[in-house]
Parts: structure tokens; sequence; C-alpha cells
């Protein structure tokens, strides 16, 4: 669901709007673990070693990242079949209303955590009059592969981005929230990249949940672990509540986050679409295996079988998960009116 505050709460005076939103904060911040669930306690050593998305887009050391210079040509694969996984739930590869300025030319747009540099060299390749460039902690993409209109550079986030203010008209980030802490979400990532966004331009995030619908024993244990690890992780949860509030909270961005969503099923029951989202989800379950199988307590192959009863049982229990957009504006001469919230169904 998209946020904001209403008309109705301003007029009601200070008081009452200063009430409304410590209310509204502690529904943000509340974690969801069901008491019929056991919540792991995660060894501190792993807490600080690794890092992952929740989805699974990316794994890796948090103590030894900066001395990456490539990844598998596995993970590559990986991450470029998930974008179109993605791509074809959402039937597009952004939300955002910037599609005339892109088609117009001169538009200036930036992907974090771009990866092997799927989503951003299909963009150029949509809008050739503009310009698109593509960031991520480690180097995914081939430099060599560039086309004219895009550049991908090696940064990391949280050190700061190596932009000026003011600079892109869009800015996209896809399944990778879960990647910072909350802090470091909050008081680092947003306030970045709306630094770098111009007045005016468009922000957008796109996630998924990491519980499904209908959980059987096996699916509630993994993710039930990767609960408990983000728990660890002071990453909060749900994310359709999380983002949206924490984008709202910064002061630079129009109030009236819009959020889209989408239902994917999960499971060759539901065609081609639910045999990619096995694929995808498996892959994910194996790409974040070290860290987890670690806080599980369990060995490799233990592991191994775990998810691959994960992929019968979602079968049998006809699993679905959700995913979600949320976009705003910056605040600026080109700002627009409160949105209202769009629902989508697939």
């Amino acid at each position: 669901m998209g946020h904001r505050q209403s008309k109705s709460a301003i007029s009601n005076g200070k008081n009452k709007l200063s009430t409304n939103k410590v209310e509204k904060k502690k529904k943000f911040r509340s974690l969801r673990s069901p008491s019929n669930i056991q919540i792991l306690t995660i060894d501190e050593s792993l807490n600080e070693t690794w890092r992952f998305t929740g989805s699974g887009k990316r794994i890796h050391s948090a103590k030894t990242s900066k001395l990456f210079n490539s990844i598998s040509d596995k993970e590559i694969e990986r991450l470029q079949r998930q974008h179109w996984f993605f791509k074809r739930i959402w039937q597009s590869n952004y939300s955002a209303p910037v599609e005339e300025k892109l088609k117009a030319g001169g538009a200036k747009v930036l992907d974090i955590g771009c990866g092997p540099g799927t989503w951003t060299i299909e963009m150029s390749e949509m809008y050739e009059q503009s310009t698109f460039t593509g960031v991520d902690f480690v180097s995914a993409f081939s430099k060599e592969m560039e086309p004219e209109n895009v550049k991908f550079i090696q940064a990391n986030i949280l050190d700061g981005l190596p932009f000026l203010d003011d600079t892109f008209d869009f800015v996209h980030m896809g399944l990778l929230v879960t990647a910072f802490t909350a802090t470091e979400f909050n008081e680092k990532v947003i306030p970045e990249i709306v630094r770098v966004t111009k007045q005016g331009g468009w922000i957008e995030f796109m996630e998924s949940d990491i519980h499904y619908f209908n959980e059987g024993p096996t699916t509630m244990r993994l993710t039930n672990a990767l609960t408990s690890f983000m728990k660890s992780k002071k990453i909060l949860e749900p994310l359709n509540s999380y983002i949206p509030q924490s984008m709202e909270d910064n002061d630079k961005i129009q109030k009236g986050i819009q959020t889209e969503e989408k239902t994917c099923f999960v499971g060759s029951w539901a065609g081609d679409l639910g045999k990619m989202a096995v694929e995808d989800i498996s892959n994910g379950w194996t790409a974040i295996k070290a860290p987890l199988s670690k806080a599980m307590k369990l060995k490799s192959q233990e592991y191994n079988e775990l998810v691959v009863t994960f992929t019968k049982e979602v079968e049998q229990n006809k699993n679905s998960f959700k995913t979600w957009r949320f976009f705003a504006q910056k605040i600026g001469t080109m700002s627009v009116p409160d949105i209202t919230t769009t629902s989508l169904q697939q």
C-alpha cells in the first residue's frame, strides 16, 4: 500500500498529526514474526560477515566485498534470467511516469545495483536518445559491450555516488533494499539517491516479498531463517510498509508515495511463469546457501535437500508471492499533486 499524509490530518491540528505519525511509525516498524514460527538466533560473526538481498539477487562477503572485481559467469546468468522473470511478471521495466521524457530524449537515468546491466542496456535500446548509467559495487558488466548511450561505473552507494547533485531525471533500484540495514537505508541510501536526483525527477524501488501465501513446513523453515537474518541486521518488514514510509520520511521526497503490486504464482501448475518462479526462487536459495545453511546449522547436502523439497512443496501448496514497485518524485518546481495508490493483480 502507498502511504501519505492526508489533508484532513493537517486540518485537525499539529497535536493530532504528531500522534498519528507516532502510531503510524509503530505500525510500519513492526516485524512480522508469527507466534507459531521459531525465530533463529543468528551468530554475530555471521551477521557481520554476510549481506544478501531477500530475493537472492546478490550475495557477498561484507568484509571482502571491496576486493571483488568480478562475479562468476553463473551468477551473471542468474541475474540476467531474474531480470527477464520480473519483467515477465510486470510486463514492463518501470512504473514511474517518465516514458514521455525518455522518448523525448536527453533524459539521464541511473540504475543502482545494476549487476550485469541487463535492465540498463535494455532501457538504453528502448530510448536511444536518453543516456543510462549503471552502478554496482562489484564489476559484473562488460565495458566492451556498452552501447553508446550507456556507461557502467563500479561504486558503492554507502561510500557515496560519484555524481553531482541534481544529475538524474530517473533513479531506479531493484531487489536491493534488504542488502542494507535500516540505518543504512534511511540515513545513507535514500539521502544519496535523493541528492543525485534532479528536482522534479523520479525515484523507483522494485522489491518482492520474502514470504509466500500458503507456506508449507519447508518453505516456512527457509523464510523463517531469512527473516531471522534480516532481523539480526535490523532490516525491517513488511517491505510494502517499510520502503514507502522510509521514502516519505525524507523531506525532499514529495508525499504520496505510489505503490503498485503484482502477485506471482509459483509452480508448474501456474504455467510458464510459475515454472520461471520456481527456477528463480530455487536459484536464489542456492545463492544464499553459505550464510543461511550456517545460520540453520545445516550441512551442505542437508541444505540442498531442503531446497529440493521446497520445489516439490510449492507444487502441492500452490504458493504465491507479491512483488511491488514504489515510486515518488523529488520535490521541486516540477512536482505534482499527491498520487493515488494503484494496486494491480496478475
